[in-house]
């Protein structure tokens, strides 16, 4: 018998303190449709994610890793770690593009998975039952100069005003079982006034649910071999529970998509890792925190002391309490470490010794698990405009996954590297590579006099020839027009200032 794989219904559930919404039943892959459970959820979107995949049932993934099921203890489990924002005005397609582009699937237990691909029809008549409507507008669409213009349709939602954050809940079905999640939806017009709008996001962290007032950067943890790691939920080598997340900013509670690109192998005992963090609010503004996980080491470890300091302080402690040793380490001794940790006050502490693993295991002299690993340096970067999409690479030359989109601003270390023959720029207090030419360009000099040019049927008003024996500035590889011909992006190009010139009038 054939398997009955459906990837069902887009329901809506209320997040914040707004009027309770009816939930809505969307039909996802054009599949069969259900009723999605109709929830009122104060928590926060940081759900929990695994790297194991179930063998048992039927799940959902995000940027491939697998998302958890709710619990009762836990019903914010299986919220999806990113937040989709929407406003009034915006085009249906444009929200049904930001949820497909998300990187969901829907996974049946014989591993066959399939990408979330809602219609804009999906997506209308979910919004609907969230008071959200949309209408048809009319706009002039800028035609060529001696050509008529042309007025195009568009479908925009409205918003009302009493209407603020909600959760999608996406249910998928194989066979008897189902599996869901819910995607995290923020209104940027709820509430929102012109200081919120000025702030940048805020973050937060838990040990074991209960909310810490230390900040979290520069904070050290140490984590089990081969454990499983999230950037923002993960499990310390003592059992702690670490949860992080970020808000708009200090004047609005609503949860912010956070973002890295830091890997951290826990198969690699006695390795540290600098984990940073980027919040992103609805209004562009970023944040970004840096913490440190050590993988609990099985052979000798090298102490560092603090700034200004020659000695590492020991420590003896005694059920909650951190008590000073009678010992102290010079820096640049080696120790072996406990598999263990231990939290007191906020603070991680490590079993170590001179003797064994097996006597750091058992011994009562404990050094902050700061003294086992370098702090994370901070790089002096300078901010440059990105002028070509450029992809963040390792050290090694491998994509990451992500991007710094066109137009935007990067801090990066002004040092050019060498990686396989191609030159990189290192992104500033981050363990990533971005190509020179995406950045600052290529020089190139005119074989011919130039034209500056908008697109390929008009040249960029203001500006005039370019001579022969100029040199131009060009950013990353050159593009083919409509009129098939190639032309390289040159400096002062900006989205509402276009320059290209014919890449056949460069040597």
């Amino acid at each position: 018998m054939k398997k009955n794989r459906k990837m069902l219904g887009v329901a809506a559930a209320t997040l914040l303190a707004v009027a309770p919404v009816v939930a809505s039943t969307v039909p996802v892959n054009a599949a069969s449709i259900t009723l999605g459970t109709t929830t009122t959820n104060t928590t926060n979107n940081a759900g929990t994610t695994s790297t194991q995949a179930p063998t048992d049932r039927p799940y959902f993934t995000f940027n491939n890793q697998v998302i958890d099921e709710a619990t009762t203890a836990n019903p914010s489990a299986n919220v999806v770690r990113t937040t989709v924002g929407i406003s009034n005005g915006e085009e249906l397609s444009s929200v049904t593009k930001k949820l497909n582009d998300l990187g969901i699937s829907f996974h049946e237990t014989n591993s066959k998975s399939t990408p979330l691909k809602l219609s804009d029809t999906d997506v209308k008549n979910a919004l609907l039952q969230n008071q959200i409507t949309t209408k048809e507008v009319t706009e002039k669409q800028k035609a060529a100069k001696g050509k008529k213009a042309t007025e195009v349709k568009k479908t925009v939602i409205v918003i009302p005003s009493n209407v603020s954050t909600f959760n999608l809940t996406l249910n998928g079905t194989s066979g008897t079982q189902t599996a869901t999640i819910q995607i995290p939806v923020v209104v940027s017009n709820s509430g929102s006034s012109s200081t919120e709008a000025t702030d940048a996001p805020v973050f937060s962290w838990t040990l074991n649910g209960q909310n810490q007032t230390a900040g979290l950067n520069g904070r050290v943890f140490q984590v089990a071999v081969n454990s499983n790691f999230n950037p923002t939920n993960f499990t310390d080598s003592e059992g702690n529970i670490v949860a992080i997340s970020a808000v708009q900013n200090k004047y609005n509670n609503t949860y912010a998509s956070i973002t890295t690109s830091s890997q951290v192998n826990t198969s690699e005992a006695g390795r540290y890792y600098n984990v940073t963090l980027t919040a992103t609010g609805l209004t562009g503004k970023k944040t970004n925190v840096t913490y440190t996980v050590l993988v609990a080491p099985s052979s000798l470890q090298t102490l560092h002391a603090e700034a200004g300091q020659t000695t590492i302080p020991t420590y003896n402690i005694y059920g909650d309490n951190a008590l000073p040793g009678s010992t102290t380490f010079k820096d640049g001794e080696q120790v072996y470490v406990g598999d263990q940790a231990r939290t007191a006050a906020g603070v991680s502490y490590s079993r170590v010794s001179t003797k064994s693993k097996n006597d750091a295991n058992s011994s009562n002299v404990w050094v902050k698990t700061s003294a086992l690993v370098k702090p994370a340096a901070t790089e002096k970067g300078e901010s440059h405009v990105v002028m070509v999409a450029s992809r963040a690479y390792d050290k090694n030359g491998n994509y990451l996954g992500h991007m710094y989109d066109t137009y935007t601003n990067i801090d990066i270390v002004p040092n050019i590297v060498t990686i396989k023959g191609k030159t990189y720029y290192k992104v500033a207090n981050k363990d990533e590579y971005v190509r020179v030419t995406n950045i600052t360009g290529t020089q190139r000099k005119l074989r011919h006099n130039a034209y500056i040019y908008w697109s390929s049927y008009r040249r960029t008003p203001g500006t005039g020839k370019m001579y022969k024996g100029q040199t131009v500035t060009t950013y990353g590889a050159s593009y083919r027009f409509k009129n098939g011909k190639k032309y390289y992006r040159i400096e002062g190009c900006r989205n509402n200032n276009k320059r290209y010139i014919k890449a056949v009038n460069f040597y």
